[in-house]
C-alpha cells in the first residue's frame, strides 16, 4: 500500500466491501494488484482534498473508481505499457480516460470480480505463507502495518511477502476474465484455508481479546465467500465454524486474564449474534447437502457449546462426527480431539490407547500441545499421578501463553479436572 491509502482517510470515504470491488475491477485487466493500489490510493486522496470544499459525491465509490481508472489508464496508455497491456471493454466501458469524475460509475453495476481476485491471491504459483496476507491486503485494503500486527509477524516480513507475491501475480499476467468458473471452484479450497489461515493464527496469539482487525477480516472474507458461491456448502461451513470461535472470545479469559477453558466458559457471555450467525450457515450447509471439514469441525464446536450450555454434552454425536472428519480430512488435532471424546464414552484408557497409536503413527505428535494436555488428564483420571505431572509438565514447555501455562500448572485433579478443549481453535 502506498502512503496515499492512509487507513484512516481511507475509513472515512470507502467500505471494505467498495475496496475490493474497486481492487478487483481495475486490476483485473492486467492483474497488477501494486498498481491498482497505488491507483485507488491516488483516487482517495485527490477525494479526500476535493470532498472537503466541495462535499461528498452521493456516489463516493462510484467517484473513486472512475477517478482510479483514469489513473490507470494513463499508465497503460504509456509508451511503455502500450504493447503490453490488453484492456479489457467489459471493465473499462463508459469509463474513458479524463472523464469527468462527477460523472461516476455505479460499482455494484459492474461485474463483481472479487471472487477471482480471491482466487488470484490463492494461485499455487503464489506462495502459501503469503495467500492470506494478500488477500487481507488486496482485498480488505489493510496496510502492511496492520497486517503484520494482526498476524503476529515482523513487519518487514509482511512488506517483503506482500512484495514478492504482487511481483509474482504481475509477473504472470492474470486477467480475471481468463479462468472459467470450473477453475475458480478449483481454488476454493485454497481460499477457504487461507482465510482460515488466518484466524486461526489470530486464536493462537490473542490472549484476552483478538487484536483490533484481524477477526473482523476473517469474519468478512468468510461472509463475502458465502456471498460470492451461496451454493457451496464448505464455504458456508467456513463462515459457520469461524463465527461460532469468535462468538467465544469475550469468555477465553477471566477478569484478571486468566484462561478460562471451553467447559468452565459463561456461555452468557459469548457473542450471541456471531452464534445465531454462524447457526444459519450451518443450515445451509444442510440445504448445500455436502459437509466438508468446515463443516463437520463447525457442527462439532457447536455440539460442545451446547454441552456446556445444558450440562449434557452428546458423546456419542461427537463421536460420529469426528469418525467422519478424520475420514474425509485426517489431522493430528482431529485426531487428538477424538480421542478425547473416545476417553469420554469409553474411559481414560481407551483414550489412552488411542494417544499411544497416535503418537507412534505421527512424529509430530511429541511436539503437539494438546497431545500432552490430554495424555496429563487422562492419566491423572487413571490415578497415575508423577506419569501425569510429566505430561503436564511437557505440555507447558510447549505452551506460549502465560494464562495457559498458569492453568497446566495448576494440575486439577482428577475428581475436579473436565476435558481439555481440544481442536483446530
Amino acid at each position: 500500500m502506498t502512503q496515499h491509502s492512509d487507513p484512516v482517510d481511507r475509513a472515512m470515504v470507502l467500505s471494505r466491501d467498495g475496496w475490493g470491488r474497486i481492487i478487483a475491477l481495475i486490476a483485473a485487466a492486467d492483474g497488477d494488484l501494486a498498481g491498482a493500489e497505488d491507483a485507488l490510493g491516488t483516487a482517495l486522496e485527490r477525494g479526500l482534498r476535493t470532498w472537503r470544499s466541495s462535499g461528498v459525491p452521493s456516489n463516493p465509490e462510484g467517484w473513486l473508481y472512475r477517478v482510479a481508472l483514469n489513473a490507470r489508464r494513463d499508465v497503460w496508455k504509456s509508451s511503455a505499457a502500450r504493447t503490453s497491456v490488453a484492456l479489457d471493454p467489459e471493465i473499462h466501458d463508459g469509463a474513458e480516460a479524463g472523464a469527468d469524475p462527477a460523472e461516476s460509475i455505479d460499482t455494484e453495476a459492474l461485474p463483481d470480480r472479487r471472487l477471482e481476485l480471491l482466487a488470484v491471491c490463492a494461485h499455487p504459483d503464489i506462495d502459501p505463507g503469503a495467500r492470506p496476507l494478500l488477500m487481507l491486503s488486496a482485498v480488505m485494503g489493510m496496510t502492511g502495518k496492520q497486517i503484520a500486527s494482526a498476524m503476529a509477524l515482523p513487519s518487514a516480513t509482511v512488506a517483503a511477502r506482500l512484495t514478492r507475491a504482487k511481483k509474482r501475480v504481475a509477473a504472470m499476467g492474470v486477467r480475471f476474465g481468463s479462468s472459467d468458473r470450473l477453475e475458480l471452484e478449483a481454488r476454493l479450497p485454497d481460499v477457504r484455508e487461507a482465510i482460515y489461515g488466518a484466524f486461526a493464527i489470530e486464536w493462537t496469539h490473542a490472549v484476552a481479546q483478538p487484536r483490533e482487525g484481524m477477526v473482523g477480516e476473517a469474519l468478512y472474507l468468510s461472509r463475502l465467500l458465502t456471498q460470492l458461491c451461496p451454493g457451496d456448502g464448505e464455504s458456508h461451513g467456513l463462515a459457520a465454524l469461524i463465527h461460532l470461535s469468535a462468538a467465544r472470545f469475550p469468555a477465553r479469559r477471566g477478569g484478571s486474564g486468566e484462561f478460562v477453558p471451553l467447559n468452565d466458559q459463561d456461555p452468557q457471555s459469548w457473542d450471541q449474534s456471531l452464534i445465531a450467525e454462524g447457526e444459519s450457515h450451518l443450515r445451509e450447509v444442510h440445504r448445500c447437502a455436502g459437509i466438508g471439514r468446515f463443516g463437520l469441525e463447525a457442527a462439532i464446536q457447536l455440539l460442545h457449546m451446547a454441552g456446556v450450555r445444558s450440562g449434557i454434552t452428546d458423546w456419542p454425536m461427537l463421536r460420529r462426527l469426528h469418525d467422519h472428519l478424520d475420514r474425509i480430512a485426517p489431522s493430528l488435532g482431529g485426531s487428538i480431539s477424538r480421542a478425547a471424546v473416545i476417553a469420554e464414552i469409553d474411559g481414560p484408557g481407551a483414550g489412552l490407547a488411542v494417544l499411544d497409536t497416535i503418537a507412534a503413527d505421527d512424529s509430530r505428535a511429541g511436539a503437539f500441545q494438546p497431545a500432552w494436555v490430554l495424555r496429563g488428564y487422562l492419566l491423572a483420571r487413571l490415578d497415575q499421578p508423577e506419569n501425569s505431572a510429566v505430561a503436564y509438565r511437557r505440555a507447558i514447555e510447549l505452551t506460549a501463553d502465560p494464562g495457559e501455562r498458569e492453568y497446566l500448572a495448576r494440575k486439577p485433579t482428577p475428581t475436579s479436572q473436565k476435558l481439555p478443549g481440544a481442536g483446530r481453535v
